[in-house]
């Protein structure tokens, strides 16, 4: 492996971890803020897997670059998360709200729901999805991501 296919690990746990929060979130209704570590733990662990072979051990000035970008890849596994969290639930959750508000069927409330979904944008909608603990929970994902390459125990096991 060279040095540009170090990152592709954490890119692909980022992803991973952002699909399997949204799926998660499909299945049981709850946000959980909390799996967003799950997300920072793959991530992590990606970018060390990919980058224990192509890096020195003790190289400790790329170790923080690596470090840095398993940081922004959790980021974004977080925010891929939440845009396929109001793609595949939003409309479902808008016509289920509708129907408790109006006392009307699931049904009658999809059509409505449709169209209040197509008149918002997706970031509105993953704002109003966002509490502020789930910031919280971005930034010890980050910090998670973060340490795990860091580690130097963990870097000698994969070397």
């Amino acid at each position: 492996m060279n040095a540009l296919t170090a990152p592709l690990g954490g890119l692909l746990g980022a992803a991973i971890g952002g699909v399997l929060w949204a799926k998660y979130i499909q299945w049981t209704g709850h946000t959980a803020g909390f799996i967003a570590i799950g997300i920072g733990i793959f991530t992590g662990a990606g970018m060390l897997l990919t980058s224990s072979r192509c890096f020195e051990r003790d190289a400790r000035t790329m170790w923080r670059v690596i470090s840095a970008a398993a940081a922004f890849f959790a980021i974004l596994g977080i925010f891929i998360g939440k845009y396929l969290d109001v793609q595949w639930n939003a409309v479902a959750q808008i016509a289920e709200q509708l129907s408790q508000e109006h006392n009307i069927s699931i049904e009658q409330a999809m059509p409505i729901a449709k169209t209040v979904f197509k008149g918002q944008s997706v970031w509105e909608l993953m704002q109003t999805r966002m509490s502020r603990i789930d910031l919280l929970y971005g930034a010890a994902a980050a910090f998670i991501a973060f340490r795990i390459p860091g580690i130097q125990r963990l870097r000698d096991y994969f070397y």
